[in-house]
């Protein structure tokens, strides 16, 4: 949208004429008020005015056309506050002096403490950054905010953006040292899906923070599973330089404003085709995870472009994490190797990816073995109250504190001197032992130890890694940077993102070490993460959650995956439903069910799926094909409103066919017919089927059925009889439990569990049904409890 030229508020304090002499007294007062400082300052855009009072608060945002006020009145509203990080009790200033000449404000505080903030107004936003503190020493942490917004609509929690149909209100963290949300812990950690806005009963409050990560402290880390962790200082990095952007515009000039606030403040600003990724038309595009190789490259990506995809995903490809080294079976040319896949890949307009978690390091990684680097984390230490011989093993250590963390301590592992060491536990009286030692674990070398030496309790997780502090992970982001480099790998996931919490510098953390990667990569880096932090959203591309691994095709995640979708959109993130699992046995009917929600919500996915699984499949060139239909119909804007809502109804199942005309597709419902069958008592000699009528109003087509039970956990039947229109049997003597599923389908027996694994299948020959009326008798043996039969009867629909 084309923006308002810039209306700048006037603030003279005298506007009506007077005799000259009068005039020339009051003009010299005013100006000299002026110079000195003013009582309060009003600050605009072109569309957006901020009023600052003579205490430091926010007294009014403001909708300059049509003087709208969006600052909730009964709130307090502090530009900027001192937080002590020992309590969350902040500092509110006690008044501010302000200098228009100089744009500066001056905070006093009651502890005697002065902070400098520069502003500017810009045309389309205001910014304002600390520019000295004075005593430094009396400023752990600063706090911008919070901000109270009345607005009732949407609320973007990551990107700090609250909204309604006539105007929205945002913040906009301008620099790694400033993150954005609230500041609840002393590690600065913002929360798992928080940001720069939290919602609130009556809009949002917008909030930033800086810490002064300058100082040793300690901190309860990775939502406090680690207390009192001992955190390193970074060398100059003060609240000095915090600084943020904040905007008020018309609803659909909110992603062309950040748009244009990245580029002024120097935050990243990813292009894909030379297009800003928030905008690109492809941006939820699918992609295809599997495991390829040197040898099976050819076929793998074959199978990409017969889906219209244009990336192909390795979702594991190294042997250790922190070197990145990958593994010899599937690369044994190494990097060299996959950078001739890529570059094979690239000529075909297909990128690739590879897979990793972040800052998770492996026990076989070389910053653990043989020889530990001094930067593996430590959630904290003691010393050796006692000599120790390399065969010892039990250690006499001066704390149990830190080793007696049994809730989060999932490896058992310390490190004294280039040794690691695993201990059953630690005694709870002292003199504290550490019991049942592990000599020389993960490959390490045992050796002798002197009393005073330290003994460091090693931080580590479920998955069996151990994690850097801050400075090792810049070393392992430039390891990450140089595999990207050498191979020409252009996409990756930030999974476990939350790992780099470990080092105990919070978001901060985080948000360092994907600038790193993201800036370090020679070719723009298409990424995802598993977590969302506010500075994060400037470098993300996608946010791609939903995992398959705990139920069947339909089942896993499927209510998260959904749920996700709002949160995407309210953060102007592309919608992407998760990763989906084909399997051999996964059906056309699976894979279009997850193809229609798609097209409901817009939403890209990724599609995991083995080499034998793409081979096995007797469906899969089917699969691909509609894959390739269905995407190029939603990337195409094909679906109305009205269509997209019908496709979002669970119950019902769709069809998408091309035609022969471009960008024209015929789209079918299913007819679903539902029956339940249970057992009842009947005379002796009276039939036990049930009988059920339905319509087929569209063609002769085969039949199809998906049969379920509904019972108790031991509950199973067998022999089931299906007739149909009285003249085709289907005889099935297979037993059916609690949590399978039997589908009858393109003359195939399929029976799988719950997760979707294949139990049984088999060749079966199924009865065609023509246009009209039919009906089918079902019955079955009971064989444990008394379950519910529930039948499905699938038809091709209009």
């Amino acid at each position: 949208m084309t923006m308002k030229n810039p209306k700048k508020i006037k603030t003279s304090m005298f506007t009506k004429t007077v005799k000259w002499n009068v005039y020339a007294i009051v003009l010299c007062i005013a100006l000299t008020t002026i110079a000195c400082s003013e009582k309060e300052i009003v600050l605009s855009t072109e569309s957006f005015q901020i009023h600052i009072d003579k205490n430091g608060n926010l007294q009014s945002l403001k909708d300059i056309s049509n003087g709208t006020e969006f600052l909730k009145k009964d709130q307090s509203a502090p530009l900027l506050a001192i937080r002590d990080l020992s309590d969350t009790i902040n500092q509110l200033p006690l008044s501010a002096d302000f200098n228009k000449k100089e744009a500066t404000i001056s905070l006093n505080f009651k502890s005697g403490v002065k902070i400098d903030v520069a502003f500017k107004e810009k045309e389309h936003y205001v910014t304002f950054e600390v520019i000295s503190v004075a005593p430094q020493e009396k400023v752990p942490a600063i706090v911008w905010g919070s901000y109270p917004v009345n607005i009732e609509g949407v609320v973007g929690e990551v990107v700090g953006v609250a909204r309604n149909q006539n105007f929205a209100i945002g913040l906009q963290a301008l620099n790694l040292k400033t993150t954005g949300g609230e500041l609840t812990n002393n590690a600065g950690e913002a929360g798992g899906r928080k940001g720069a806005a939290t919602k609130t009963d009556f809009g949002c409050t917008l909030n930033a923070f800086t810490i002064d990560r300058s100082v040793e402290r300690t901190a309860n880390v990775w939502a406090n599973h680690f207390k009192n962790m001992p955190v390193k200082p970074i060398e100059g990095e003060t609240v000095v330089g915090s600084k943020i952007a904040l905007f008020g515009c018309h609803p659909e000039a909110v992603l062309e404003t950040i748009g244009t606030i990245e580029e002024a403040e120097g935050l990243p600003h990813p292009l894909v085709d030379g297009q800003w990724i928030k905008t690109h038309p492809e941006r939820s595009k699918a992609y295809l995870i599997t495991t390829f190789t040197e040898d099976n490259f050819d076929e793998l990506l074959e199978f990409t472009k017969k889906a219209g995809m244009n990336a192909i995903y390795h979702g594991h490809p190294f042997k250790n994490w922190g070197a990145f080294d990958l593994i010899p079976d599937q690369f044994p040319n190494g990097r060299a190797g996959m950078k001739a896949l890529v570059e094979k890949a690239n000529a075909q307009g297909v990128r690739v990816g590879a897979h990793t978690l972040t800052t998770f390091t492996t026990p076989n990684d070389p910053f653990v073995t043989p020889v530990p680097n001094s930067g593996l984390v430590f959630t904290g230490q003691g010393t050796l109250t006692g000599d120790i011989d390399p065969i010892s093993t039990e250690i006499l250590v001066s704390t149990n504190a830190y080793f007696n963390n049994e809730e989060f301590n999932w490896m058992h592992t310390v490190k004294i001197g280039d040794e690691l060491i695993r201990y059953r536990t630690v005694s709870k009286e002292a003199p504290y032992k550490l019991l049942d030692c592990e000599r020389g674990a993960f490959g390490t070398e045992s050796s002798g130890h002197q009393k005073g030496d330290v003994v460091g309790k090693l931080l580590d997780h479920p998955y069996k890694v151990f994690f850097p502090d801050f400075e090792l992970q810049k070393e392992m982001a430039q390891n990450m940077i140089d595999f990207f480099n050498e191979t020409g790998i252009t996409q990756m996931d930030f999974d476990g993102h939350e790992g780099a919490l470990a080092t105990g510098q919070g978001t901060y953390s985080m948000d360092d070490f994907a600038k790193r990667v993201f800036e370090g990569t020679q070719k723009n880096l298409v990424n995802g993460s598993s977590r969302t932090t506010h500075y994060y959203w400037h470098i993300n591309h996608y946010i791609n959650w939903g995992e398959p691994w705990y139920g069947g095709f339909r089942q896993s995640q499927s209510e998260y995956r959904f749920k996700n979708q709002p949160f995407l959109e309210a953060n102007y993130l592309p919608n992407m439903l998760g990763w989906f699992s084909l399997r051999p046995h996964t059906t056309i009917a699976d894979i279009e069910w997850m193809l229609a929600r798609g097209a409901a919500y817009n939403a890209g996915f990724a599609l995991s799926a083995n080499p034998d699984a793409l081979r096995n499949n007797p469906n899969t060139n089917t699969i691909l094909d509609l894959i390739r239909i269905w995407e190029k119909a939603r990337l195409s804007g094909a679906f109305t409103d009205k269509q997209k809502q019908q496709l979002k109804d669970l119950s019902k199942e769709f069809h998408l066919e091309e035609t022969i005309r471009d960008k024209e597709w015929k789209l079918m419902m299913f007819q679903d017919y539902d029956f339940v069958f249970e057992k009842i008592e009947v005379q002796p000699g009276q039939p036990t089927y049930a009988e059920w009528k339905y319509t087929n109003e569209t063609g002769e087509q085969p039949f199809k059925a998906f049969i379920t039970l509904d019972g108790e956990k031991d509950a199973a039947v067998s022999d089931i009889t299906i007739e149909v229109s009285n003249h085709a049997s289907i005889s099935i003597p297979e037993k059916l439990e609690q949590g399978q599923e039997l589908i009858l389908e393109n003359n195939k027996l399929v029976i799988s569990d719950a997760k979707g694994k294949l139990i049984k299948e088999r060749n079966i020959e199924l009865p065609v049904q023509g246009n009209g009326g039919h009906s089918i008798q079902f019955d079955c043996k009971i064989k444990n409890g008394n379950p519910k039969v529930k039948v499905k009867i699938r038809l091709d629909g209009k």
